[in-house]
């Protein structure tokens, strides 16, 4: 197993450090994913405090959207300089392209990939019209579903009881929370000053 080598310092003492935080950074933009997706549904449903604006929503989705971005971008750079796995530039930006469980490394790929096309489809919502955007804006859920499975058989950590907990819960959340949007009826139509949320 590839977190017991690295801890027997079998990677030649170095690198050690790059991916602990890699590790860290993976679980932290997984955990932020959760959040933006628990909270565009929050949206979706209208809960919120009358003493919480919409809009103040809307901007906290944005941010831990972004936030989610930020973190994912770090754990791709410090994987891209861990020493011990080597991987290739185009192993990370290329899926299946990985020599690393190249099936469940190519899903994190198009996980970030389609997560940033979906973040930028929201300063392009001008262009590309509220109906298009929306229908685009449920690929969230397949960015969901493929950084799950990347998490669970890709990381090294994957199948620990605590990371199977904190995967179990999120998805009990974001598909209890999801089927219940689902059996809600239409969403209201957004007010002008909504249409630009991510």
């Amino acid at each position: 197993m590839v977190a017991g080598r690295r801890l027997a310092g079998l990677d030649g003492g170095g690198g050690v450090l790059t991916w602990i935080v890699a590790r860290a950074a993976g679980f932290t933009a997984y955990g932020l994913l959760t959040c933006s997706v628990v909270l565009g549904l929050a949206l979706g449903l209208r809960w919120r405090s009358p003493r919480w604006p919409r809009f103040a929503t809307t901007e906290l989705h944005r941010f831990v959207t972004l936030l989610t971005l930020v973190f994912l971008g770090l754990h791709v750079l410090l994987i891209a300089l861990d020493g011990y796995m080597r991987f290739r530039l185009v192993e990370l930006l290329v899926p299946l392209a990985s020599h690393y469980r190249p099936l469940w490394t190519g899903l994190g790929v198009v996980a970030a990939w389609l997560a940033v096309a979906v973040w930028a489809s929201t300063w392009l919502q001008r262009l590309i019209g509220y109906r298009t955007w929306r229908r685009f804006h449920f690929a969230t859920f397949l960015v969901y579903a493929a950084a799950t499975v990347h998490g669970l058989e890709a990381g090294s950590d994957g199948h620990t009881p605590w990371a199977l907990a904190l995967y179990a819960t999120s998805a009990l959340t974001v598909t209890g929370l999801a089927t219940f949007r689902l059996a809600g009826g239409r969403p209201a139509a957004p007010r002008p000053m909504e249409r630009h949320a991510s």
